[in-house]
């Protein structure tokens, strides 16, 4: 992946947008469009999305296998208390 991502402005794809989609195809990285020299939207290839949507699956089913993990450690050890409210919470602290 680039360090400084690549960029195009809405009028540059309006004239050329074959050419950008072409290059974001190739490359595989996605193209910053700017309006008015901010950042708007991103183009990126459709394989590309589908590839950072099933990473993003995996790394949330990570994150839920490891809170039931330490879930459990916790209560062999002991260490959870039941809790009747948000106020309970807020007053462990």
């Amino acid at each position: 992946m680039n360090i400084m991502p690549t960029t195009t402005t809405a009028r540059d794809i309006q004239r050329n947008y074959r050419q950008i989609f072409d290059q974001v195809k190739a490359s595989g990285e996605p193209t910053i469009v700017l309006t008015n020299n901010q950042p708007d939207v991103a183009i990126i290839d459709i394989n590309k999305l589908e590839q950072l949507h099933e990473r993003i699956k995996e790394i949330e089913l990570i994150d839920a296998l490891d809170s039931i993990r330490v879930y459990e450690t916790e209560k062999k050890a002991g260490n959870l208390k039941e809790l009747k409210s948000l106020v309970d919470l807020i007053d462990e602290n």
